[in-house]
């Protein structure tokens, strides 16, 4: 009976618990971005039944599509609420401002996607109160940063 409190035992039990949370979202974050990433024209054209960003469950019908690098430079979407929307657009607002501009090469749209995906985890970093997505978003400044320096060299 007392060895079942004992310290050592209950510790190790509860971290485990916990790493395996962390592995499942590990897990499920990088089946949803390897969805982003691989996502086909006809694919961006569907939505999904809730936002990706803060798991809000809406009718279609106020769900709306985010396009992650700017419409004129991919076609790879996201879905997204009435809410969170308007928040990643402004981010793009932001954006360096070459991204107003059409026709741009293979390296700025890169850089465009690369710093849409930094806002979109940034936010549902916010919006979920889960770090492991800011984290990663740090590890995309440096190669944005690499891409956009790039073209002005």
């Amino acid at each position: 009976m007392l060895s079942d409190y004992d310290p050592l035992i209950v510790i190790n039990s509860k971290l485990r618990i916990i790493s395996d949370l962390q592995q499942l979202l590990v897990h499920l974050s990088n089946n949803w971005l390897n969805g982003i990433i691989n996502q086909t024209e006809t694919e961006a054209k569907i939505k999904k039944d809730r936002c990706e960003i803060c798991n809000s469950k809406e009718d279609k019908n106020k769900l709306q599509g985010h396009h992650i690098g700017g419409r004129k430079h991919d076609h790879r979407q996201i879905t997204v609420c009435l809410i969170c929307h308007p928040e990643l657009t402004q981010r793009q607002t932001l954006w360096d401002t070459r991204w107003l501009d059409e026709n741009q090469s293979e390296t700025l749209r890169l850089a465009f996607f690369y710093m849409g995906l930094y806002d979109i985890l940034m936010l549902k970093a916010q919006k979920t109160e889960k770090p492991v997505y800011a984290q990663l978003a740090s590890f995309l400044t440096p190669i944005i940063a690499t891409l956009l320096k790039g073209e002005t060299d």
